[in-house]
């Protein structure tokens, strides 16, 4: 098989292994695959990755640096003009990227120039973005700068979690990775938008940014529970000292007005199995509630209008 279809892959999650999977039943063959410890909610492990690799006869690299002679040498010995990535989470410096004729292509799931580098998806839900787009992107010294070479839109609703969005993006990137890879090697220096080092930086969200203000507008609070949901730790309270996950909720904005204290309970719908619980502009009706690892309803847990979320 020519050396312009063989490829490496750098990186971890379900993005990267469903990417290489489609590329070799297009054809392209893979030398390498370069992988490190998965984050918790990964659904794919590196040990996935060791299987994948056998499958494709690649070698397997379990490092946490790319500057490893081995992996340089097999790139050189086998004329590897391109590689795709996910989920790298290791600087790359400039003289391995440079090993690529047509760049390291990376899938990186935020709206490119803005919404570099962390959580993305997380804060574009969270600021109320109408779409997030999935981007291949050339690697770059700088973070998430490099060219996109192909893009593709997910819509956001206001019923849209993040469990949605990542559901849709694991649907597109392979497409997008056959897309991009075919892009580049027929002209390396090929881009839909222009990379910038500028543009809207993001950073981590640590699990206790999900602890709910109840002093919030509705449609604030809304966003961060479809934010924090899963396969995130979810937006939680407190109620009678103890801890409670909201897992499911949405924005209601009554007829009329009303007076409560933010964070209280105002309704119990029977009915729906759900609460009511102002916020500072209007309702959360929260549909599903987990205390102390159980997972419920929350009219079987709550039982009065006379308590209140802290």
């Amino acid at each position: 098989m020519s050396t312009i279809t063989n490829l490496i892959a750098i990186g971890r999650s379900r993005y990267l292994y469903d990417g290489i999977k489609h590329l070799m039943a297009k054809g392209y063959s893979f030398k390498a695959i370069v992988t490190e410890e998965a984050y918790e909610e990964y659904d794919i492990k590196h040990t996935d990755f060791e299987k994948l690799a056998q499958e494709a006869g690649a070698r397997f690299f379990m490092i946490k640096s790319v500057n490893n002679e081995e992996l340089i040498s097999l790139i050189k010995e086998n004329g590897i003009r391109v590689a795709i990535s996910a989920n790298w989470k290791y600087t790359i410096p400039k003289s391995f990227l440079d090993l690529f004729e047509c760049g390291i292509l990376n899938f990186h799931l935020g709206n490119l120039p803005d919404y570099k580098g962390n959580a993305t998806v997380n804060w574009t839900i969270i600021n109320g973005e109408s779409y997030i787009n999935g981007n291949i992107h050339k690697m770059d010294p700088e973070l998430d700068a490099g060219d996109v070479v192909a893009r593709k839109s997910i819509p956001i609703n206001g019923d849209m979690y993040i469990a949605d969005v990542l559901r849709q993006a694991e649907k597109d990137v392979p497409a997008l990775y056959e897309e991009a890879v075919g892009k580049v090697l027929l002209k390396p220096d090929t881009f839909e938008v222009k990379g910038t080092i500028h543009g809207l930086r993001c950073y981590p969200r640590l699990p206790e940014d999900s602890h709910i203000n109840w002093n919030q507008p509705v449609d604030k609070v809304s966003r961060l529970v479809r934010a924090s949901s899963h396969p995130y730790n979810g937006a939680f309270s407190y109620l009678n000292g103890e801890r409670i996950v909201i897992w499911k909720a949405r924005a209601v904005i009554p007829e009329d007005k009303f007076l409560a204290v933010p964070g209280h309970v105002v309704a119990l719908d029977k009915k729906r199995n759900s609460i009511m619980v102002a916020c500072a502009d209007g309702l959360l009706e929260v549909e599903e509630i987990e205390k102390n690892g159980e997972v419920m309803a929350p009219t079987n847990y709550i039982k009065s209008i006379r308590v209140r979320f802290k």
